[in-house]
């Protein structure tokens, strides 16, 4: 895969089981949106040890609550299915809707600059986290050598300024400390 089309891939969830007898994987939607998918002709599913994510053409994707029930070409039996549990699925971002307002792809997040609303430096965002409730952001911050974890509601994160590579959180002590 050329390394333009590795950038433009946007992490969309994880499969969690199979479904049925055919192969099917209902995968867990991480923005909490499975309806997302829909017109999307191709996923990539992260397989361990290998250098790239493997693509899967789709031909078939349900809906149900959060999840994605989706059935990959190729992936035709419940051990085939059972083989992609608790991988990532990709999707090029291109095939994905626009997210709407204050919505955001994890991937644009990671590695952004947070800093407090009183202007002090924390870190970068390393990866999200699904509650189930809302997201958590996982801040490293390379100068105290730690992790902070700071729910991604308005409460505490104040502003996003992706042009700017920076998230604003109030200071709030307890996550600092």
């Amino acid at each position: 895969m050329p390394e333009s089309a590795k950038q433009s891939l946007v992490l969309y969830g994880k499969i969690t089981k199979r479904h049925g007898l055919h192969g099917e994987v209902k995968v867990f939607a991480f923005g909490g949106r499975p309806k997302t998918l829909s017109g999307v002709k191709k996923v990539y599913v992260e397989v361990p040890d290998r250098g790239e994510p493997q693509k899967f053409v789709l031909s078939g994707i349900k809906i149900q609550k959060n999840t994605a029930i989706l059935k990959l070409e190729g992936v035709d039996t419940p051990e085939a299915a059972d083989g992609l549990k608790n991988l990532h699925v990709l999707v090029e971002k291109s095939d994905l809707q626009p997210p709407e307002e204050d919505e955001y792809y994890w991937s644009d997040l990671i590695g952004l600059r947070v800093c407090t609303s009183r202007g002090e430096n924390i870190g970068e965002v390393k990866e999200l986290i699904d509650s189930g409730g809302h997201d958590i952001l996982v801040i490293e911050s390379a100068g105290r050598e730690r992790e902070f974890l700071v729910p991604f509601v308005s409460r505490f994160v104040t502003a996003v300024d992706l042009d700017g590579s920076m998230i604003t959180v109030e200071a709030v002590e307890e996550f600092l400390e």
